[in-house]
């Protein structure tokens, strides 16, 4: 079998400190038994940029070649630390010089062509894992914040100009439902793997046969969305070409002058070859609420917990996560209900001191003193003091359990928990001025004579 013959190329118009990034990344990419070739076009308008260009193709170790681009005409794109700008001009101008490079490939026999934005960062397995895809279209992902104050959204997209739902046509989806469906197609991309997509771009790897079929980032006369990667893929998809993200190695993508202080992160972590494994179960859950996908970590909590998985602690844990999500979500009596079914059958303090504690935010005094009083009577674990939630069986029922008992005016009651929760952290600033506060009500003489026990 041949090996492949590949030509890396991009348009190039960017500031040398990030140009210099891309070029390293891509001298570090692993292309052993590949024959690669460099085609840029030197857009570049800083100095700088340009000279860091030929200083890698002088030094490249396979044939390399700069062109110069075509006549600038119209408005400028420009960029700054909020957003990209792109006026329509410089879209069509930027497709005419990719397109000159699919022509090149296919004229110069190679087996794929590897279009690589310049503001980009890979991982050295990157080609390599492309190519093992055996795809004619595929990306590897990377995920940007569009907006500086937005959610990372992935480059890759299902249909439409930039639809990451299913596309169900004659369907009105309301914004909660395909808010729930984009979150569950980014937590998939979040997962080491191949999927199927209907859009992508920027780090593209294109097949002989995609070439020879005819894809190219020329305007559509008659389409509306906006960019040339929008008219590539669509052209694509009508020539029968199915378009794939390979996630196990994300590209980093320097959208803005702040992502430059991720760089040396990314890089040292890409050093190591050895992907990631996809998360199952709960870990998969937690990592859609580090990513803030609460919909998608609610159902996978709800599948983990129906399938009866994990340890007691990791149930405990997920049920913790699945009210946290809830409440999130808006529904905190759904989020009460699920700890409570869950209390009859666990006896934790964890889920007995959120219970006590929800029951606080609303003001239920009288129950949420069973709960916490329960909470403190929960047998120990063996393991208990290596617990994320330890606390919950010594000095934090104490000080709800104060807090309660002064809201019902019981200050002899409250003071007897604040002391016990002293016992457990003796320097507790909150429980020593609960201390000061409440002899001061014992002192004045309006304890009631029993203590009250809800």
């Amino acid at each position: 079998m041949n090996s492949p013959r590949l030509l890396i190329a991009s348009p190039i118009r960017q500031k040398p400190e990030i140009l210099s990034l891309f070029l390293y990344s891509l001298s570090n990419l692993d292309t052993a038994g590949i024959d690669i070739h460099y085609m840029f076009f030197d857009d570049n308008t800083a100095p700088a940029s340009s000279r860091l260009l030929q200083q890698f193709v002088r030094q490249s170790s396979g044939a390399a070649v700069i062109l110069s681009p075509p006549e600038e005409e119209g408005s400028r794109y420009s960029s700054d630390d909020n957003t990209h700008r792109w006026p329509e001009d410089a879209v069509w101008r930027v497709a005419a010089m990719k397109d000159q490079i699919l022509q090149s490939a296919a004229a110069g026999e190679y087996t794929h062509a590897f279009l690589a934005d310049s503001d980009l960062l890979f991982h050295p397995q990157t080609l390599k894992t492309l190519l093992k895809s055996g795809k004619e279209l595929v990306s590897a992902v990377f995920w940007t914040r569009w907006q500086a104050d937005a959610l990372e959204m992935p480059q890759v997209w299902l249909h439409s100009e930039y639809g990451q739902h299913p596309l169900i046509r004659r369907e009105d989806l309301s914004p909660q439902e395909t808010w729930s469906q984009v979150q569950r197609f980014y937590a998939r991309l979040r997962q080491p793997g191949l999927h199927e997509v209907g859009g992508l771009g920027a780090c593209t790897l294109i097949s002989r046969q995609a070439l020879l079929r005819g894809v190219q980032f020329a305007e559509i006369p008659n389409l509306g969305y906006w960019g040339e990667d929008r008219h590539f893929c669509v052209r694509a998809a009508a020539l029968g070409l199915q378009m794939y993200v390979e996630t196990t190695y994300p590209a980093y993508h320097i959208y803005r002058s702040s992502d430059l202080e991720g760089c040396s992160a990314y890089l040292e972590a890409s050093a190591s070859a050895v992907p990631a494994a996809a998360d199952t179960g709960l870990s998969a859950a937690m990592q859609c609420i580090r990513y803030g996908y609460d919909e998608a970590a609610s159902e996978l909590l709800e599948q983990f917990l129906d399938d009866n998985q994990g340890t007691e602690d990791e149930r405990v844990t997920a049920l913790l996560e699945l009210d946290a999500c809830y409440g999130r979500l808006g529904d905190t009596v759904k989020g009460l209900d699920l700890l409570r079914a869950a209390a009859a059958g666990f006896s934790r303090s964890e889920l007995t001191f959120r219970i006590g504690a929800k029951l606080m935010d609303v003001q239920a005094w009288d129950e949420a003193i069973r709960w916490l009083k329960q909470s403190l009577a929960s047998p120990r674990p063996a393991n208990w003091e290596s617990l994320p939630g330890k606390d919950t069986w010594t000095w934090m029922p104490c000080i709800q359990l104060c807090v309660c008992y002064s809201r019902l005016g019981s200050w002899r009651s409250a003071f007897k928990y604040n002391e016990q929760g002293l016992a457990y952290v003796p320097d507790n600033l909150v429980m020593l001025n609960n201390r000061s506060a409440l002899l001061d009500k014992l002192t004045a003489g309006t304890q009631p004579d029993s203590e009250q026990t809800g």
